[in-house]
């Protein structure tokens, strides 16, 4: 299941704003998504992803594996389990980017997480929406007029109008209903959470609502799939190397 790996940050700079922003999130809790291709595929159709795109199951970051992928990839989303190594980690960038300071593309769209676990959403949310152009969203649809309306919002702002976007959150919430296993209650703790990684401009991100910021990790080099197996294996597996909790999907042209 997909869950917060620690409270997500208001950067509001108005003390009121913000104390008012907290005080309305508290009150929003989405049912948490599970990490399977068919729970990811119905919410993303019900909102508008093309019927000729899907999610897809990867099966492991190693070569012979990536192969087994059809060509076409677009993002990618990641399930791992939150742990005290990955809290350290995570300080520890955010530190060292804040120091060393990072590029990020005008063209990404980025949205924080203020909806309680609602990031397997999100995570699919920053996948198609990074993608909308290739992938051919219809403007029509659920998610085209939410991109549409959205557009020019900052990431805070993005994570607020999610909050009200009641078409998608009955969409996720039927989804999650629909899960193989039974969906936990919208306010539970849960100890798992997702991201995303898109190309954008020649370089690989990743999309996390409760970061600070986007975080760019250089260069698909054309390579966009390869590119994010070697940042899951040196960003995650490594961090945390004894845990087997880690799920990957990629959205994908259907072959």
């Amino acid at each position: 299941m997909g869950g917060l790996c620690s409270s997500s940050t208001v950067v509001n700079t108005d003390a009121t704003d913000e104390t008012e922003l907290r005080s309305k999130m508290k009150k929003v809790n989405w049912v948490p998504l599970e990490s399977n291709p068919d729970m990811l595929n119905q919410f993303a159709r019900g909102v508008g992803l093309p019927k000729e795109w899907e999610f897809v199951d990867v099966f492991g970051v190693e070569p012979d594996l990536l192969s087994m992928l059809p060509p076409k990839c677009v993002a990618v989303t990641l399930l791992f389990q939150c742990t005290q190594n990955v809290t350290k980690h995570n300080k520890e960038q955010k530190a060292r980017i804040e120091k060393e300071k990072q590029k990020v593309s005008p063209n990404l769209i980025y949205m924080k997480q203020y909806v309680g676990n609602a990031c397997g959403t999100i995570a699919c949310l920053h996948s198609i929406a990074n993608s909308q152009q290739v992938i051919g969203l219809d403007a029509n649809s659920a998610l085209g007029k939410f991109f549409a309306r959205c557009s020019g919002m900052t990431p805070d702002q993005l994570g607020e109008a999610l909050a009200d976007a009641s078409e998608l959150h009955v969409v996720s919430e039927a989804s999650a209903a629909g899960g193989q296993t039974a969906a936990p209650a919208a306010t539970a703790g849960v100890d798992c959470h997702f991201v995303s990684f898109v190309e954008k401009d020649g370089d690989v991100y990743e999309l996390d609502g409760t970061k600070a910021f986007p975080i760019n990790h250089g260069p698909s080099k054309g390579e966009f799939m390869k590119a994010v197996a070697e940042v899951v294996k040196s960003e995650f597996m490594k961090v945390e190397p004894t845990s087997i909790l880690f799920n990957m999907m990629a959205l994908v042209k259907a072959s």
